[in-house]
């Protein structure tokens, strides 16, 4: 994928996220690896998710945190992303937000159930990082989410946010707009009473039969179209 689609989509991701329940100012931001290279693309500090374009996209070096292209200014918190990308090499997105539900969930240190379709995505675990409540603006804190993140999917930050990632910009987002629906879904049922949910070994197969390649693209495709109509 070139470097103009990467951006393309990067800013259809912060356009997405901001219409699903993840906008919080100008806080949050996404990115993206560039293939090949040990550089990511990042959304820029002082926007807000709604406004991202791609003229807005910086360039940071994954090694150092350092912005290396770009006009606009790189979010503090940049290490959560780098410390990320360098642990896990099959990751190629991180997003990070702050979505009222996770944040929520996170504080109550409760563990995330299958109860609805998307929490299946996290069945296999989704763990808190609780070595902080503050930013993460030091390649050291960095390290720190990434080992809480280990293999999973995503990672609740106590009193913080979420962080997301991803093989794709693609799948990082949905992954994110669909934790924060099962954060939602498990505080509203778990309000009403004492929930069921699906065992690990079903939720393993529901996962396959509901988020198949072919059917996240579908996805993506839909968030994107809700999103261009959106900026209008």
């Amino acid at each position: 994928m070139s470097i103009k689609d990467l951006k393309e989509n990067l800013a259809y991701s912060c356009n997405i996220l901001a219409n699903e329940g993840h906008w919080d100012n100008i806080l949050g931001h996404v990115t993206v690896r560039i293939p090949g290279t040990n550089k990511a693309l990042m959304k820029p500090h002082g926007f807000g998710f709604e406004e991202i374009r791609p003229q807005h996209i910086i360039t940071v070096d994954i090694e150092t945190g350092k912005k290396i292209e770009g006009k606009y200014e790189r979010h503090s918190e940049v290490f959560i992303h780098t410390e990320i990308l360098k642990a896990r090499p099959d990751v190629n997105s991180v997003v990070h937000t702050h979505p009222p539900y996770a944040i929520v969930i996170g504080a109550l240190g409760k563990p995330l159930r299958p109860i609805s379709h998307e929490g299946v995505i996290f069945h296999d675990g989704l763990p808190i990082f609780d070595y902080t409540t503050a930013l993460i603006r030091t390649p050291e804190l960095g390290a720190e989410v990434a080992k809480s993140l280990g293999q999973a999917r995503g990672v609740l930050m106590k009193n913080h946010g979420s962080s997301v990632v991803g093989e794709s910009v693609e799948i990082a987002t949905l992954y994110a707009v669909f934790l924060e629906k099962a954060c939602r879904i498990q505080l509203l049922a778990t309000a009403s009473g004492e929930p069921s949910w699906t065992s690990d070994e079903e939720a393993a197969l529901k996962y396959e039969q509901i988020y198949p390649p072919f059917r996240q693209k579908s996805m993506w495709e839909y968030f994107v179209r809700r999103a261009h109509k959106a900026r209008k």
